[in-house]
């Protein structure tokens, strides 16, 4: 039977591929931990190369991190944005994320440059839910960047022009479900954003990789070696929706947003 992609990255190792099982064999006893452990050992976006490096990077930083996983963390923000990267001539046109409404009105608010606190910012986010004109509010709109050091995005396969959420159930439980956001606390809202790649300076698209999710762990790897893009790894497989594609780009201002942004 063939190496595994992480079987083969740690073959790629002289010293320390003992220790470095040793750490995740250790992550066992945490359910989420234990999760990124097998995503780890599951991984297929990453060349071998890189994944070696990858893990290199983490033997080394388990000398001089609190924790493995500070130490794992460490490593993986040294080695983002190593999966294949989609052509330009196929990147989706329009691309969507849902992130949290907390999260963007922190954006919003350092957009603006003082001239908003976080709750203005919400307020109005809230305010202009739906809305086509956004008035004196847009320029600190899309100012606002789309992720933080990332941006976690999804798109209509089928069809590259349109809104990837007009597939999806409109409603909060059912975004979170698809995309694989993590655990769903009924009073945590959304706010779903739409925006053209060309707009906003065509950064590269990238398969998202092990790296690129940390310590997260609803990522789930792409099975398929070859595959161009991720999916997501929808909540709850009694639920019935299907995984998203998703891929992973340099942190943007959000200038090419589409109107109207919504909040669940």
């Amino acid at each position: 039977m063939p190496l595994t992609v992480y079987e083969e990255a740690l073959a790629g190792l002289s010293t320390n591929a003992q220790q470095i099982r040793d750490a995740f064999s250790a992550w066992t006893s945490d359910s989420r931990l234990s999760q990124v452990s097998c995503n780890v050992a599951n991984e297929t976006a990453l060349e071998p190369s890189h994944f070696t490096a990858l893990l290199l990077t983490f033997a080394s930083k388990l000398t001089s991190s609190g924790t493995s996983k500070d130490a794992w963390i460490a490593a993986c923000r040294e080695h983002k944005f190593k999966g294949r990267v989609i052509p330009s001539e196929n990147c989706p046109l329009i691309l969507g994320r849902a992130k949290g409404l907390e999260h963007h009105a922190d954006a919003v608010e350092k957009a603006s440059k003082g001239s908003l606190t976080k709750q203005e910012a919400k307020k109005w986010l809230l305010k202009y839910s739906g809305s086509h004109s956004l008035a004196w509010f847009e320029p600190f709109l899309r100012d606002a960047l789309l992720g933080n050091f990332l941006v976690w995005a999804t798109f209509n396969p089928d069809n590259h022009r349109t809104n990837p959420f007009d597939r999806l159930p409109q409603a909060r439980e059912e975004i979170y479900t698809a995309l694989g956001l993590g655990d769903f606390r009924a009073d945590d809202a959304l706010i779903v954003l739409i925006w053209s790649h060309l707009d906003t300076d065509s950064p590269p698209l990238h398969r998202p990789t092990i790296a690129d999710a940390e310590d997260f762990p609803f990522y789930r790897p792409c099975t398929d070696i070859a595959a161009a893009w991720g999916l997501t790894e929808p909540l709850s497989r009694s639920s019935g929706l299907q995984p998203q594609p998703e891929v992973v780009m340099p942190q943007k201002t959000s200038k090419g947003l589409q109107l109207p942004f919504r909040i669940f």
